[in-house]
């Protein structure tokens, strides 16, 4: 089972080369099921430790719980190609409870990187509202703290500039995922 695990600051562009790389694939004839890691947790209120315990003896975490449920049904349907998208403050901690959902997982993690303008043009483009500039001084906080992690074994690909098919068509690339001529590598 393959994982790509797309990570980054908020605004970054990991939901537009998640989207991408599955128009791609698709395109290609590869199988292949996408999950933003956003929607494993929007609950309200959130279950405390008991309640998941009582669901699922020993998790913390609801988003685990959530993604076992939903990689189950990808995989009885013969899927064994995941893109997942996340900021991933604590990649870690974040492997952990992935691995917990989906043992059998082989994630490669690409890191996105953007300049704090360009990261801020493209929070402006779909925040709004009150919450747009917590959400920018959040997402710039974020990138901070993650340019200090390190890149061992992580595909790290800058964004400035460059669009969403490009960027998808290195991913793929580098991941094994397509070979240059567009078609499935065996």
């Amino acid at each position: 089972m393959q994982l790509l695990l797309i990570t980054r600051p908020a605004g970054v562009g990991k939901s537009t080369l998640s989207w991408e790389m599955s128009g791609q694939l698709a395109a290609a004839e590869v199988a292949h099921a996408v999950i933003e890691t956003d929607e494993l947790d929007r609950v309200f209120p959130r279950p405390n430790t008991s309640e998941l315990d009582r669901i699922q003896p020993g998790t913390v975490d609801v988003s685990s719980i959530n993604l076992a449920a939903i990689w189950s049904t990808y995989q009885a349907l013969g899927h064994t190609r995941l893109i997942m998208s996340g900021v991933m403050m604590h990649l870690s901690f974040d492997k952990q409870w992935i691995l917990s959902a989906i043992p059998e997982a082989r994630i490669t993690v690409v890191r996105l990187l953007a300049a704090e303008p360009t990261l801020l043009a493209r929070l402006a483009q779909r925040e709004i509202g009150s919450g747009a500039d917590e959400q920018a001084q959040r997402s710039l906080r974020q990138a901070r703290r993650m340019a200090s992690e390190d890149a061992e074994g992580i595909i790290v690909l800058p964004t400035d500039g460059k669009g969403p098919a490009e960027l998808a068509e290195t991913v793929l690339q580098k991941a094994g995922w397509l070979d240059i001529g567009g078609r499935q590598k065996e």
